[in-house]
């Protein structure tokens, strides 16, 4: 007896459809088809990212990542200038005090006093800057000096070009040969600067501008108004302007600041004789009397008596 075989006899028996046939070949076409490898990438795209690449890397090999910045420097004025530097293209020469932050690539110098010398390689993008109290110094490829005393921050430029922006808001840019100064902006700074200007013997109008500048200054305290008029009296004392010393000297007084209240009383007492007669000084003089001074003014009392 003949077997047939069992698939012969499912096929004689199953209805065929020519739906479920294309998709069966279509199925197998498929799954016959070979498969792109994953790591196939058109030559083009290739090209490109290795292109990429390789310029990734040449700027990764000659521009080496900035390291940190961190240096103290102090050295007297009177001592040998010492030297330091901050990363591969900055170099420092300084004898004064400040403080070295930031990284090789962008030094911050916060500096207080003395005078800096910086030396920058040109064309390696460095985003140097110095601050004081008076403004910012921004640089890219020069050699420049910094100078911070009383007088104010001082930049003279030996080589390149500076931008130099001051704390009153000027702004300015300087280039080889030139220099600028940042005056103070507070009232004690320029009492200071006043002060200094006073012992280089400037002339009385540089003396008259610094003063006034502080005692226009927002953060102006009686003892700083005290100690400026002090010096406006000086200055106009030196050049014979009576009536404008006596305004001073009562301006001091008015501020009621003790510490140089008798030199002050003694000066008012003598100006207000000399600008407006006897009369004017006796308050001056009966104060000075009070306190034990009478010494001081003792010619002034004979030529004016007590009424």
């Amino acid at each position: 007896m003949d077997h047939e075989h069992p698939l012969k006899t499912f096929a004689r028996e199953t209805t065929f459809h020519e739906e479920e046939r294309a998709r069966y070949d279509r199925l197998i076409r498929q799954a016959r088809a070979p498969k792109p490898s994953p790591w196939a990438i058109p030559w083009p795209a290739l090209s490109l990212g290795l292109a990429g690449a390789a310029i990734a890397a040449f700027f990764a090999l000659r521009t080496p990542e900035p390291t940190p910045v961190s240096l103290a420097m102090s050295a007297s004025a009177e001592s040998t200038a010492l030297t330091a530097t901050l990363g591969e293209h900055v170099a420092v020469e300084y004898s004064g005090v400040g403080q070295a932050s930031g990284t090789s690539q962008a030094p911050r110098i916060d500096w207080e006093s003395g005078v800096a010398t910086f030396s920058v390689t040109p064309g390696e993008g460095i985003d140097l800057r110095v601050r004081t109290p008076e403004g910012e110094v921004r640089v890219l490829g020069t050699i420049f000096d910094v100078e911070r005393s009383a007088l104010g921050t001082q930049v003279r430029v030996k080589r390149g070009k500076v931008g130099v922006t001051c704390e009153d808001g000027s702004a300015v840019e300087i280039t080889e040969g030139q220099s600028h100064t940042c005056l103070p902006t507070t009232a004690a700074g320029q009492l200071g600067r006043a002060r200094a200007l006073q012992a280089a013997s400037a002339s009385a109008d540089e003396l008259l501008q610094a003063t006034a500048a502080g005692l226009a200054a927002a953060d102006l305290s009686a003892d700083t108004r005290a100690e400026l008029h002090a010096v406006r009296l000086d200055v106009f004392t030196s050049s014979a302007s009576w009536p404008q010393a006596l305004e001073e000297a009562r301006a001091y007084l008015n501020t009621k600041q003790e510490a140089r209240r008798p030199w002050a009383l003694q000066r008012a007492a003598q100006l207000s004789a000399l600008v407006e007669g006897c009369s004017a000084a006796q308050v001056y003089l009966a104060e000075l009397e009070a306190a034990g001074a009478a010494e001081s003014v003792a010619d002034l009392r004979a030529r004016c008596p007590s009424p």
